[in-house]
């Protein structure tokens, strides 16, 4: 899995399902009878997967990840939808935010081997790919595009900021 041990990945997989289905399914914000704010882990375990495994590899794990929510959650696949362009889209953001000498061999996105604003910028994109590719399914119409963008508007900044939390406690070192 590209440099990094395949154990540490399926350790990371578990724990941000288990925190994602146990814990942060319980948050939503919202008035009037309508959520509007949630809180989507996805991104973050997709934004940890190592930097060099090969597109298709990064799909297929992000999609596990997204099937399983779906599993626990009851909602028919829309998080493996999610999950799985963000794993597609993932590359782009990559391509975006390569430094100017490339990414070392075994660079790896925890922070190590890359800026704090390096990592904050991969990390917005791919949350924020995610929740409006989450909301766009979960209406599954255009005609909803102001709830999309509200939910989608307050949904990434929480769900960032409860990232970069998250990834200062599974690695320090950022």
């Amino acid at each position: 899995m590209g440099g990094v041990d395949p154990v540490s990945n399926i350790v990371r997989f578990l724990v941000i399902l288990f925190l994602q289905v146990f814990i942060f399914r319980q948050v939503s914000l919202g008035w009037g009878g309508a959520d509007y704010m949630f809180i989507f882990l996805g991104p973050l375990f997709i934004a940890l997967i190592p930097l060099r495994t090969p597109r298709p590899l990064a799909v297929i794990f992000a999609f596990l990840f997204g099937i399983s929510v779906d599993f626990f959650y009851e909602t028919l696949g829309v998080h493996a939808a999610a999950a799985t362009f963000c794993g597609y889209a993932r590359q782009f953001a990559l391509a975006i935010l390569e430094p100017h000498d490339g990414y070392k061999v075994k660079a790896s996105p925890d922070g190590k081997d890359l800026s704090l604003s390096w990592w904050l910028s991969y990390l917005a994109y791919l949350v924020a790919g995610y929740t409006i590719f989450y909301f766009s399914m979960e209406a599954f119409s255009p005609v909803f595009w102001k709830q999309i963008t509200l939910k989608s508007l307050l949904t990434a900044p929480a769900s960032l900021l409860l990232c970069v939390i998250m990834i200062a406690f599974l690695r320090p070192r950022i």
